[in-house]
């Protein structure tokens, strides 16, 4: 197992379109690539709800697989006092595609593909000692493909 740092790996992409399940290499270059301000990634992931299925002829409860949902999913980035990019494109209510390429945006490694409405783009506030930042929700809308490979 060859174990690995994410950051200066790892890629995220905001893309306007995906048409099927996994992006083109054209959706890819359109996109908006958010890495080098991120600073934070959190909820995306997909969790079950497993029910419970007891019966009488045994006192253990087995379950049987429930709904599927996502956490809260946010991005926390940093802020930008000379481009409005990442604004623009996270702005409340825009619909698109965030991708996840956890070892990078390298031909047939794996990527994630979450379907999401933005529900905002909020400033971070603080009086320290630390830099301008934004955080955005995300909706996400749809079952993410999380085992998509990037295209060539």
């Amino acid at each position: 197992m060859a174990r690995f740092f994410r950051r200066g790996i790892s890629k995220v992409k905001f893309l306007p379109t995906v048409i099927g399940t996994s992006p083109t290499r054209a959706e890819i270059t359109a996109g908006t690539d958010l890495s080098l301000s991120i600073v934070e990634l959190g909820g995306w992931e997909l969790s079950n709800s497993p029910i419970p299925t007891p019966n009488l002829a045994s006192r253990y409860t087995s379950q049987i697989p429930g709904e599927d949902t996502t956490p809260d999913s946010t991005l926390t980035l940093d802020d930008d006092d000379t481009s409005s990019a990442n604004r623009t494109a996270l702005a409340k209510g825009v619909t698109g595609f965030i991708v996840l390429m956890p070892y990078g945006d390298v031909p047939t490694k794996r990527l994630e593909v979450w379907p999401v409405t933005s529900t905002g783009v909020n400033d971070q506030w603080t009086t320290g000692n630390d830099p301008a930042r934004v955080v955005v929700g995300f909706a996400v809308t749809a079952v993410p493909v999380q085992n998509g490979a990037v295209p060539t």
